[in-house]
């Protein structure tokens, strides 16, 4: 099923070696590196093995990331975003790649070195597309060494759990989707987050050339695939990765800290310059870090620590994070106070423009104002008050929230809906008579201070060019004619 070679990432190669007194052996003889295995710790030995034929041998030599799942680099990217029947905890049974992941825990993950993800495919592409290869990095652009993980540092972040048990250890802040679009396939945006969704995030990091780096692949599994089937986590926060370079994934306030230890040899035969083969030895050991979190265990330099801080909050972080996220992309939130409806006591019935929208079928509009007619009927039969209120976002102030109150009984032939979102018309529908008009609900329940003014039109909504006081134009809602600029976005109510 995998490698028979023994597999553990490498502690940078310690050979003592230099390139200067470094010599290949015969062909057919052997030679061994130590940690971590690459171009420069396979060369330092012997010189003589070109770039891709290191590259090759040492992937080779270990067990490769994508015969875990052994469903190649399109499944692993999926399931690293957050899909893939794996992450569907409502699944009644898992599936059978599962059973690998699970073989590899208990035959593979403690004694041998599991690659960073490298595909076949990325060399494809690279040659069909350059004519050459471009870089060494993963396929799955969520871990590429060369164009991501500058911190040297992934995260996993899960907001479910199969197993129904969840430690919520984090709050999500804001999410520069730009930077994860090889994952959520958004160019350009961002998120801004809830605190209090439960989300569990767990990291690792490594230092280059350190044990850390050598077994870095074990720690990817670690919190990925192992994790899933140890600890019954998934699912990915909306918008992000589930699994990436920390550089891909939202801000966030903390994560768990994972760590691998070790060691591990490489014994590799040499077959020519462009062909080594090997295999390795391995112990690797899984811990928590001593209990640190990922911040708190991070190894780099002042400069790296200060870049991390736009990542890694701490508790209690996000509140002044996401505000300076939002200012720079000169989102300040302003001190004005936007009006919100009291859906208790009012039942809204017809709306168009920015967040007041509902569905009316304005090119059919002669059917479609009869069913909207019963609607409205109904609802005044069942309020308190015979009151329309139309809020208005955009209008002049003293047409923003204007309160219809009804005098007389609604005659049987007049079209009430019509009458707000078509022709406001006058028969059965004389101001002073038979309504009036009042700027604010509690001037409408005393009666006190109605508008002086009213005219009437066909195809002319509410209230045309009625005023508090005299004609003001270009207020009205309409669903037969194109609306006047300033109303553009309004909402009709019944009182309940």
């Amino acid at each position: 099923m995998f490698n028979k070679v023994p597999l553990v990432q490498a502690i940078v190669a310690a050979s003592g070696i230099s390139l200067a007194s470094a010599a290949c052996p015969a062909q057919g003889g052997t030679f061994t590196v130590e940690g971590v295995c690459n171009v420069q710790s396979v060369q330092s030995v012997c010189p003589d093995v070109t770039d891709d034929a290191a590259r090759r041998g040492c992937q080779d030599a270990s067990v490769k990331f994508e015969e875990i799942a052994g469903n190649h680099y399109q499944y692993d990217k999926e399931y690293m975003d957050g899909g893939t029947v794996l992450n569907d905890v409502l699944a009644s049974e898992l599936p059978v790649d599962a059973g690998r992941i699970t073989a590899a825990v208990e035959n593979v993950a403690s004694d041998n070195v599991i690659a960073w993800p490298e595909y076949e495919a990325r060399e494809f592409y690279e040659v069909e597309n350059y004519g050459e290869l471009q870089g060494y990095g993963a396929h799955m652009t969520n871990f590429d060494l060369d164009n991501s993980c500058d911190l040297r540092m992934v995260v996993c972040c899960y907001v479910d759990n199969a197993n129904g048990v969840f430690d919520d250890n984090t709050d999500m802040c804001y999410h520069d989707q730009h930077k994860a679009r090889r994952s959520n396939h958004v160019a350009n945006g961002y998120t801004t987050y809830v605190a209090g969704d439960p989300t569990h995030c767990i990291g690792f990091t490594w230092e280059d050339g350190e044990e850390s780096d050598a077994l870095k692949g074990n720690a990817l599994f670690h919190i990925s695939y192992k994790y899933r089937m140890e600890s019954g986590y998934a699912k990915n926060v909306p918008g992000a990765p589930m699994c990436a370079c920390i550089e891909q994934m939202p801000t966030m306030e903390k994560a768990a800290c994972a760590s691998v230890s070790g060691s591990s040899t490489f014994t590799f035969t040499y077959n020519s310059a462009e062909s080594i083969t090997g295999t390795n030895t391995a112990s690797v050991t899984y811990g928590d870090c001593g209990g640190d979190d990922l911040k708190s265990h991070y190894a780099g330099s002042g400069v790296e620590k200060a870049e991390l801080d736009k990542y890694l909050v701490g508790t209690g972080g996000c509140s002044e994070a996401t505000a300076n996220f939002l200012n720079d992309m000169y989102l300040v939130p302003t001190d004005k106070q936007l009006h919100v409806v009291d859906t208790s006591q009012w039942a809204a019935f017809a709306g168009y423009g920015l967040n007041m929208y509902l569905p009316f079928d304005k090119k059919n509009y002669a059917t479609a104002i009869v069913a909207k007619e019963a609607e409205v009927r109904g609802l005044l039969a069942d309020a308190s008050e015979q009151i329309i209120y139309r809020h208005c976002k955009y209008c002049k102030e003293s047409h923003k929230h204007i309160y219809y109150k009804r005098i007389t009984a609604w005659p049987a032939d007049l079209n009430i809906a019509n009458l707000f979102m078509g022709d406001w018309l006058q028969p059965g529908n004389e101001r002073g008579v038979d309504f009036n008009l009042y700027s604010t609900y509690e001037d409408a329940m005393n009666e006190v201070n109605a508008w002086t003014y009213c005219n009437y039109g066909a195809t002319y909504g509410f209230p045309l060019d009625c005023g508090p006081t005299g004609f003001v134009g270009c207020q009205w809602t309409s669903y037969k004619r194109g609306v006047c600029h300033e109303a553009r976005a309004m909402m009709l109510f019944v009182h309940k």
